[in-house]
């Protein structure tokens, strides 16, 4: 399996000038690869590959002595972030998406470094130490040893690493291969989910997992932290200061709502063989007046969590078809309609109860009826994050 482990990183001020400087030199680079590609396809209908642009790296090293400082890998993560942006145009062109075609970066959104790391092999009878200091510090390349928060343990082999820069604070993101699951012993259970905004997650069992609503609890603070931001002049050190308050703001409500994800994602995996859940269209119902509560509840995110862990613990994920669940009795299949203030179902077959726990239910019945295609999910996120991180000449 692949995964990604982030942890925060403390550089000192000179370490920190450097890689603000890093951060500055591969954002030139990006921006003059796009320019490169745009004119080659503007005035010769010539596509440049990759490859041609890396094999120019030495020539632009020796021609601007700062450049050479930049460690070699960063250089191609920049040229290989570039590539992944016009295969993702392609892909959106071909799938018929609004394509958005790659834009020039300024010194706001860019805010990573992406480096690769040297996998022992025939030729690395000792690689380079990634961990020293007993696991407080890591070695990056050209820099040297950097502290850093480790909380927990790396597993696997480390492959790639991401360094961002972000709400004033500096993290590492290291992409690690070849992890073994942790297959959870068999429980003999299986569970049917329904998700909500009054209620975040509702069981076939009755259980029921509150909504925190960070958003929602942290908007009046959000929007004082906006106005301030708008008051200061453009430009200055105090408008800068407003917006890093306002990021940091942003990055708790992420921060409060991940963790509740990835809580209530481990306790039912750890419980269930089988968990079924709706296969819902969440841009669909990301608009008009439930917008901001379905984004607020982050459904979506919620999924992919849900899936990672399956897939760690050796669990399955199973999607049913989410047309009337909530309209469904699980009792005797009656339709009945409600609307979203009708709390409670109330069926003339004498069943009543939360209206979210019935949906549940109905979900879990029509999840058995599928039951032959239940099996261990693969989740996608960390293999996207990886995927971001790994640089061209990685082995």
């Amino acid at each position: 399996m692949i995964r990604a482990f982030r942890y925060q990183l403390k550089p000192t001020k000179a370490q920190e000038r450097t890689l603000l400087a890093w951060l500055d030199l591969t954002r030139e680079l990006y921006n003059a690869a796009l320019e490169e590609r745009k004119s080659a396809w503007s005035r010769q209908r010539k596509s440049t590959h990759i490859y041609d642009q890396i094999r120019q790296l030495p020539q632009i090293r020796k021609d601007r002595p700062e450049f050479a400082a930049v460690p070699t890998t960063a250089l191609r993560g920049a040229l290989n972030l570039i590539d992944n942006a016009f295969s993702d145009f392609f892909g959106r062109c071909k799938r018929g998406d609004k394509p958005g075609y790659p834009r020039f970066r300024s010194a706001k959104r860019w805010r990573t470094l992406s480096l690769s790391i040297a996998l022992p092999d025939a030729r690395h009878k000792k690689p380079a130490q990634l961990f020293v200091a007993g696991g407080s510090r890591i070695a990056i390349p050209v820099l040297g040893k950097v502290k850093l928060r480790m909380h927990r343990p790396i597993e696997g082999t480390p492959k790639a690493m991401q360094i961002t820069y972000d709400c004033g604070r500096w993290s590492i993101r290291i992409g690690c291969v070849d992890i073994e699951p942790k297959i959870l012993p068999k429980t003999g259970r299986d569970i049917g989910i329904d998700l909500g905004i009054n209620t975040f997650v509702a069981t076939s069992d009755g259980e029921m997992f509150a909504n925190p609503r960070p958003f929602r609890a942290a908007e009046l603070g959000l929007a004082r932290a906006v106005r301030k931001m708008h008051r200061r002049k453009k430009g200055s050190t105090r408008r800068r200061q407003a917006i890093v308050l306002l990021a940091k703001r942003h990055a708790h409500v992420a921060n409060i709502r991940r963790e509740n994800h990835i809580t209530v994602a481990n306790s039912l995996i750890a419980r269930h063989d089988t968990v079924f859940v709706e296969a819902l269209t969440i841009d669909g119902l990301s608009g008009g007046k439930l917008a901001k509560p379905v984004r607020d509840v982050a459904w979506g995110n919620f999924l992919t969590w849900l899936r990672e862990k399956a897939e760690n613990a050796g669990r399955a994920i199973v999607e049913v078809n989410p047309s009337f669940t909530s309209q469904t009795c699980p009792q005797c299949d009656a339709i009945a309609k409600k609307s979203l203030k009708q709390r409670v179902h109330d069926c003339p077959c004498g069943l009543v109860g939360d209206r979210d726990v019935v949906a549940a239910q109905v979900i879990l019945k029509l999840g058995r009826s599928l039951q032959g295609a239940a099996a261990p999910v693969r989740a996608q996120r960390r293999s996207a994050k990886i995927k971001s991180v790994s640089t061209t000449g990685a082995s």
